[in-house]
């Protein structure tokens, strides 16, 4: 992933560690430690799962209270496998998640058969990674504070296991792509989600003026809800921002 999601005042691999430390002791959001052979490269998407709303912890602080570890490799998988059983053998219990630059098929099979639970590239956009994560949770036990897997304003309802929309009586027919975008508005209902926000949590890319994706997304989301233009329009366009969705009269 690229262009982080910056609320730190400096954006140094020190400052960052502290901010995931400081997240994990201050907040109830679950847990989850990285382990990265290269600081730098697994910044941005250590960051961008913050945005998924874990504490996620990049230092080289302690483990043992994280609901899950992160083996973060920007180098060939075979090179870090001696890490990974380590990982495996603090906590046999706890979930374990290889993340690896250029995933390959044996990349995958290796990291399975070494003790990962679950092995993708870090290409992967943050929403994945964090659905990943959640349905690690679910086979050990409940995730604590996980997100919801259902919203409702009104009459609208956005089942996420299902990837489902509902409006009154009557299924809304979206792409998966148009799903995401709604999903991740309709969790931040009532707040605006910029452009380059939208793009760095969906696809994990650096936002640029020419790209006109999600606004073509936002377009077709609102045909296929009805949703029309003026003061009664539930996502609203927020000039030199990006969107918002209106929790209200839905």
């Amino acid at each position: 992933m690229t262009d982080p999601l910056r609320d730190a005042p400096a954006d140094t691999p020190q400052t960052r560690g502290r901010e995931g430390s400081s997240a994990a002791r201050s907040t109830g959001a679950p847990r989850v430690w990285v382990q990265a052979d290269d600081a730098d490269a697994a910044a941005p998407w250590c960051q961008a799962l913050r945005a998924e709303g874990f504490a996620v912890d990049c230092s080289s602080g302690e483990v043992a209270s994280a609901q899950a570890a992160v083996l973060f490799c920007s180098q060939r998988l075979p090179e870090r496998l001696a890490a990974l059983r380590e990982l495996r053998a603090l906590d046999p219990a706890r979930p374990l998640l290889a993340v690896c630059q250029g995933l390959r098929e044996l990349d995958q099979v290796l990291a399975l058969e070494m003790g990962a639970d679950d092995a993708i590239d870090t290409a992967a956009s943050a929403p994945v990674v964090a659905a990943r994560l959640r349905a690690l949770w679910r086979r050990g036990g409940p995730l604590p504070n996980a997100a919801p897997e259902r919203l409702a304003f009104g009459r609208l309802s956005l089942h996420l296991r299902e990837r489902s929309v509902r409006l009154g009586d009557s299924a809304v027919d979206l792409t998966e792509c148009e799903f995401e975008v709604l999903w991740l508005l309709a969790t931040q209902a009532g707040r605006a989600v910029s452009r380059a926000e939208l793009l760095q949590r969906l696809r994990g890319l650096p936002y640029q003026r020419i790209d006109r994706s999600i606004d073509c997304r936002i377009y077709r989301i609102r045909a296929k809800l009805c949703d029309g233009e003026g003061p009664a329009q539930h996502i609203r366009t927020v000039r030199n921002c990006g969107y918002l969705f209106s929790p209200a009269r839905w």
